[in-house]
């Protein structure tokens, strides 16, 4: 391996002051996020992070520097280099900095991996704050390399076709495309490259905070980086980072069946189908939790949700089970319609709040009547979901999303396929997976402090459980079958302090969450 580096880097242009001021401004960054990520892996980026910028921790110690001082001398109207040391730890974090390319050979003599750690990308977004970078920055940073990298993958290719016919079978089915729409769509990949083009109709890289000169800057380095994607090592790199080996998650079959599940699969939501999806570095994975009107509504409401972040983030919508989620679904539209709803809230509701429901040790006769109108589905929905869970957890440690950080966005009982794969991924010890947990009428117990500080402790980002409690329709199957008084979909999660981010929706009841998927992604502003 060269040892120049593959991305642009500016550590070697900035003076030692600079450099020390970057230290200073990652070490604030770093102590705010460490309890969170954890002190053996914070220790280790720390180091790494020294290291690269060649700065030791005695020097760091013997000399004072104010971290206002540290932000103002790396934000200077002459040389703001704020957005360069964005790339460049960017750059320390997927492994690609020549010192981390050859320090990975020889401990492993094996292939290097390009790996972006959910852990790195928290960090880089506080780091992003600190430096008073606007909201979005690192996301148009992140953009701008990979859209590069991508791009530059296949124009080699496209350049090489006999080294690049041997690579195809490792490419999912819109590399291929891409490949061999080049020379009709060559234009539009030329944008992308140069950071500068819309696909799809929308923009490529947002660029914000008027700091879109180092972004509009190709990033990779001339023959070293570009040359380098095309390939056999630099293919398999882009492929396993972006989760295209085997088709990725969109190509992904559950070969081995797991009793009880017979759907599990990936759809990726596309700007446009006309136009080959570009990765990102990063993805989200969305659930809903039933079906009202058919199986298209596995995807729908997410389309609408993630409208303006399709550029930014891999849109997945996991399919599982529809005819049990069509069941539950239906179940909920006559459990709406039916009296028992009306009865619940003129006798219950007297007592003004959903906790004299619970804690009524036997539910009132008119209601029990209509149970077995949903107590089925939702038995059946609910034990389909733990072991989708189970199956999810496994495409995640295998890595089939790629070396990436994942979202996870879920409502209903697509919460129970998110809990239950955090809490596996907890209990095998599977860290830097994923990025950030939404949760929307989780019919999740809150009681169990314990379970939700195992799932927290393997998401990197923010955990957000949102709830209404208006919501009838969880608040009875929930009682139905559990003497636990408190759910997640219902209240607030408490007893972890700022850990969980709990969001009081305004919404009127259970079946409503497809239709406000979007407002309520709106109004968390996930980044």
């Amino acid at each position: 391996m060269t040892e120049e580096s593959i991305i642009k880097l500016s550590v070697k242009e900035w003076n030692y002051d600079q450099r020390f001021a970057v230290a200073r401004v990652a070490a604030q960054s770093l102590t705010q996020v460490a309890p969170l990520l954890g002190e053996a892996w914070s220790s280790r980026w720390w180091n790494e992070v020294l290291k690269y910028l060649e700065v030791t921790q005695q020097e760091l110690e013997g000399r004072y520097m104010a971290f206002q001082q540290a932000v103002e001398l790396l934000s200077v109207e002459e040389r703001d280099v704020r957005i360069e040391v964005m790339v460049d730890l960017l750059a320390l974090a997927l492994h690609v900095t020549p010192p981390a390319i050859k320090e990975d050979a020889q401990k492993s003599r094996a292939a290097h991996v390009m790996l972006y750690d959910a852990r790195s990308r928290r960090f880089l977004l506080e780091l992003q704050h600190a430096l008073r970078l606007c909201a979005g920055d690192l996301m148009s940073v992140e953009n701008s390399v990979a859209q590069q990298m991508y791009y530059a993958m296949l124009e080699q290719q496209q350049q090489q076709k006999e080294e690049g016919s041997s690579t195809q079978q490792n490419m999912d089915l819109s590399a291929r495309k891409a490949i061999q729409d080049t020379n009709k769509k060559k234009q539009a990949f030329r944008w992308i490259a140069t950071g500068a083009g819309i696909i799809g109709g929308g923009a490529v890289i947002a660029l914000t905070g008027g700091l879109a000169a180092p972004l509009l800057a190709p990033l990779l380095v001339g023959v070293t980086g570009a040359t380098f994607f095309a390939t056999a090592g630099g293919v398999a790199l882009v492929t396993s980072l972006f989760g295209l080996t085997g088709g990725g998650l969109a190509g992904w079959k559950m070969h081995k069946r797991m009793k009880g599940i017979e759907e599990f699969e990936f759809k990726q939501i596309l700007n446009d189908p006309d136009l080959p999806p570009v990765p990102a570095l990063g993805c989200t994975i969305c659930v809903s939790g039933f079906l009202l009107d058919g199986k298209e509504e596995a995807k729908t409401p997410w389309e609408h949700a993630f409208e303006q972040k399709r550029n930014h983030n891999d849109i997945f919508c996991l399919e599982y089970e529809a005819e049990t989620l069509l069941q539950l679904g239906y179940a909920f539209r006559r459990f709406v319609k039916d009296t028992a709803v009306n009865y619940a809230g003129m006798e219950v509701a007297k007592a003004t709040v959903l906790h004299a429901f619970f804690a009524a040790v036997a539910l009132p006769a008119t209601i029990l009547k209509i149970a077995d109108v949903i107590d089925n589905p939702w038995q059946m929905a609910v034990d389909r979901s733990k072991k989708a869970g189970i199956v999810l957890a496994n495409v995640l440690e295998e890595k089939v999303q790629g070396n990436r950080p994942c979202n996870l966005v879920a409502y209903s009982c697509g919460c129970l396929v998110v809990w239950n794969c955090l809490q596996e991924l907890n209990e095998r010890g599977k860290h830097g997976l994923v990025d950030n947990v939404v949760l929307m009428g989780a019919p999740i117990s809150t009681e169990e402090t314990w379970e939700w500080r195992n799932a927290a402790n393997v998401v990197s980002g923010r955990f957000v459980n949102c709830y209404t409690p208006n919501d009838w329709v969880l608040a009875f199957v929930y009682r139905l079958h559990s003497l636990a008084t408190n759910v997640a979909g219902l209240e607030a999660v408490s007893g972890l302090g700022k850990r969980i981010e709990n969001i009081q929706v305004d919404i009127d009841g259970h079946t409503k969450y497809p239709l406000v998927v979007k407002d309520i992604m709106d109004q968390i502003k996930l980044e």
